[in-house]
C-alpha cells in the first residue's frame, strides 16, 4: 500500500486505522483456523480500521471501491473454513469497537454486529429467553459474525441453520452503494455470505423462552445403537436441545477426569427430558461444532494432525464411520453434532487423525458415494440451496459491484 495513500486513510479517520505491523499480523489470521490447506491461503493485511460507528464503514467502503482494494469485514475472527481469511491483501474492517445495541421484544432480539454472543445471551436469560440457535464459540464471537459466517450451532437440533424458518426477522447492510434494510427471506443474501455482499451493522433474531436444560451421557457399545437413540430422540426434537455423539477415543480425551465412565460410543444430550445419566458435562462446549478442531489440535497426539467433515444421514453415518472405524480403530476420532435439516436428522461429522489417513478415509466416502468435503473457503460450495445462492449473487452486483467485499470467496 503506497504511503500516499496511506496517509489519505490515516488522514479519514485518524488513530482508527492502522498498519502496525503487529496487529496486521494478529488480524491476518483467524483464531479458529486450523486447517492446514485453508491456513496457507492467507495473505498479509494492508492495513486495520477499528470502526466506531457506520459512518466509518460507509467511508472505507467509498474509499476501498475508489482504490479497488479488497475490504474484509470481520467480527471476533472464529472462522473455521476461512471466511475472514484475506486470500488478497485486503484491509481488514474490524467491527468490534462499534457501540452496543440489544433490544428485546417477545419474538425478537435486535442487535448490533459487534454484541459478543455471550453477552446477548446473558441479557436474555435473564429475561427468561435465549437465542433460538446460537454457536459453539459464544463465549468469544460477535453476533454480526455469525450470521455472516455461521449456520448451525447449539440448538440447531431444534431448529436447523439459524437463518431457517424465519429466524432472521430483518437485516441492515452496507455496501458501496449506501445502506439497505433486508427483511424476511431477502435477509438470506447476507447470512453465511461472509460479508461478500455487504456489511451488516443490525440485525433482528429468533429467540425462545429459556428453559433448564439437563446434561445427559447415554453409553452405548455399537453403532446400531446410537442411530437408534438418535431416531428415538428425532420424536421429541421440540424438548431435546443438542445431541453430541463421540467414540471413546473422543470423549476419553477432552473428557479426562471429568468423566467416570465412557462407553465405546456415546450420545450426549441436552433436554428438559430424562433420557440418560445426568452429568455435568459443562466443558461440552469444547466439543460442540467449530471447536472440536480447535480442541482436538490442541490435545491429539497426531503428528499431522487433519480433519474432514461430512453432512451425514444417519444411514450413511452408519456405513461410513463403521468402516472408517474398522479400518484405523483408535487412530481415528470420530465426533459428531446432531442437526435437522430440511426435516432430517443430520449429523456434521468430523473425522479427525493423521493426514495420512485420510487416503483411507476418502475411498470410503467415494465408494459409498459421499464426495463433497464441507471444507471449501468459498460461499458457493457451503450453500446447498440455489435460491439462497442467486440472492446472495444478486445483492453482490448491487451492492458490490467492484467486488470489493472479501473477493474470492463468492463466484459469480
Amino acid at each position: 500500500m503506497e504511503l500516499s495513500l496511506i496517509k489519505r486513510f490515516e488522514k479519514e479517520f485518524s488513530d482508527r486505522f492502522t498498519t502496525d505491523e503487529k496487529i496486521i499480523e494478529e488480524k491476518s489470521k483467524a483464531p479458529y483456523l486450523v486447517s492446514p490447506i485453508l491456513s496457507k491461503m492467507g495473505k498479509k493485511a494492508l492495513g486495520v480500521l477499528f470502526a466506531k460507528d457506520e459512518e466509518d464503514i460507509l467511508n472505507i467502503l467509498k474509499l476501498c471501491d475508489e482504490y479497488r482494494i479488497p475490504l474484509v469485514p470481520r467480527g471476533a475472527g472464529t472462522s473455521t473454513i476461512g471466511q475472514v481469511l484475506p486470500i488478497y491483501p485486503s484491509i481488514i474492517l474490524d467491527m468490534n469497537n462499534m457501540k452496543e445495541v440489544i433490544e428485546i421484544d417477545e419474538k425478537w432480539v435486535k442487535v448490533t454486529p459487534s454484541v459478543k454472543v455471550l453477552r446477548a445471551l446473558d441479557y436474555l436469560r435473564r429475561r427468561g429467553k435465549e437465542l433460538r440457535v446460537y454457536p459453539s464459540s459464544f463465549y468469544i464471537s460477535t453476533l454480526g459474525g455469525y450470521i455472516a459466517g455461521g449456520d448451525v450451532g447449539i440448538g440447531s437440533f431444534q431448529y436447523g441453520y439459524h437463518f431457517d424458518n424465519n429466524g432472521i426477522n430483518s437485516v441492515r447492510v452496507l455496501g458501496v452503494i449506501g445502506k439497505y434494510t433486508l427483511n424476511g427471506k431477502d435477509s438470506l443474501a447476507v447470512a453465511q455470505a461472509a460479508g461478500t455482499t455487504g456489511v451488516i451493522t443490525e440485525a433482528e433474531l429468533a429467540i425462545i423462552d429459556y428453559e433448564d436444560w439437563k446434561d445427559q451421557l447415554i453409553r452405548l457399545n455399537d453403532l446400531e445403537g446410537v442411530v437408534k437413540v438418535l431416531k428415538k430422540l428425532g420424536e421429541f426434537r421440540s424438548k431435546v436441545r443438542r445431541i453430541t455423539v463421540e467414540d471413546y477415543e473422543a470423549l476419553s480425551l477432552v473428557g479426562k477426569d471429568r468423566v467416570d465412565k465412557v462407553g465405546k460410543w456415546n450420545v450426549i444430550v441436552a433436554s428438559t427430558l430424562s433420557f440418560g445419566e445426568e452429568v455435568n458435562l459443562r466443558f461440552l462446549d469444547e466439543l460442540a461444532f467449530a471447536a472440536i478442531y480447535v480442541t482436538m489440535s490442541k490435545l491429539t497426539k497426531f503428528k499431522d494432525y487433519f480433519y474432514e467433515v461430512r453432512l451425514l444421514s444417519l444411514d450413511s453415518f452408519l456405513r461410513v464411520v463403521k468402516q472408517v472405524k474398522e479400518a484405523l480403530g483408535s487412530n481415528v476420532l470420530i465426533h459428531g453434532d446432531v442437526m435437522t435439516l430440511r426435516g432430517e436428522i443430520i449429523i456434521y461429522t468430523v473425522f479427525i487423525s493423521d493426514k495420512s489417513n485420510f487416503e483411507i478415509i476418502d475411498s470410503i466416502m467415494l465408494k459409498e458415494g459421499i464426495p463433497f468435503e464441507i471444507h471449501s473457503i468459498e460461499v458457493n460450495d457451503r450453500v446447498d440451496e440455489e435460491y439462497r445462492l442467486e440472492l446472495m449473487k444478486k445483492y453482490k452486483r448491487i451492492m458490490d459491484p467492484h467486488n470489493i467485499l472479501n473477493p474470492g470467496k463468492l463466484r459469480l
